[in-house]
């Protein structure tokens, strides 16, 4: 009885560790340049791109450096600088969900966004991403936030 307890723990422990190293993703880092707000005190940070077996995320760090919340939501893009100008890297017209988060005064979080089959950051250069959101001061202002990153 107790071999057969030991080879299932064993099992579960071999399984465990497979289905581990399968799941855990890959993180490439990514050197960040400028960052830019409309809104002082609002910004992006790219933290990196991971990989997973069956799809690629780019992580972004929104800080909330300001005294009112800010809303945020899924829309984004991303863009290659080419040549000096700033080229769209969308693979096709993409489809967003309009979710909207709440980012509260002098808060900071991270968020992966799902770029599989979205956007082509396949090769070597300079990128950013750009996204809109909403600050909720006495007049609520749009604001356009962007972060630049290179990738080796």
């Amino acid at each position: 009885m107790k071999k057969m307890i030991l080879l299932i723990l064993s099992l579960f422990l071999v399984f465990g560790i497979v289905g581990y190293n399968i799941i855990k993703p890959e993180k490439q880092s990514v050197s960040n340049g400028v960052l830019n707000s409309d809104v002082e005190g609002v910004f992006v940070e790219i933290e990196g791109i991971y990989t997973y077996s069956d799809k690629t995320t780019l992580a972004v760090k929104w800080i909330n450096n300001t005294e009112f919340p800010l809303t945020y939501g899924e829309m984004y893009s991303i863009e290659r600088l080419e040549n000096g100008e700033w080229k769209d890297c969308s693979l096709r017209d993409n489809i967003f969900i309009l979710l909207g988060y709440l980012l509260q005064p002098n808060e900071t979080i991270n968020k992966e966004y799902l770029i599989t089959d979205r956007f082509d950051i396949s090769k070597p250069g300079t990128y950013r991403f750009c996204a809109n959101c909403s600050v909720d001061m006495p007049i609520p202002k749009e604001c356009f936030v962007w972060a630049e990153f290179t990738i080796k």
